[in-house]
């Protein structure tokens, strides 16, 4: 998990990350209550989403 801390055109910055300096951050996925566990967070625009989040699946894209 990751703190967004703010968006300037295709550019994110981000806080707590565990990754290696230099090397990229492929995913970014929403952050979703009944998957993840962290105090103090806010699912921002998921908040409409995510009662469906429990059946949704990856489709052919992801195989």
């Amino acid at each position: 998990m990751v703190k967004l801390v703010g968006i300037e055109g295709g550019c994110l910055t981000i806080e707590d990350v565990n990754v290696l300096d230099g090397t990229p951050l492929l995913d970014i996925k929403p952050y979703v209550p009944q998957f993840d566990s962290r105090e103090n967070c806010e699912i921002g625009w998921f908040s409409g989403k995510v009662q469906d989040a429990e059946g949704s699946r990856a489709d052919e894209r992801f195989k």
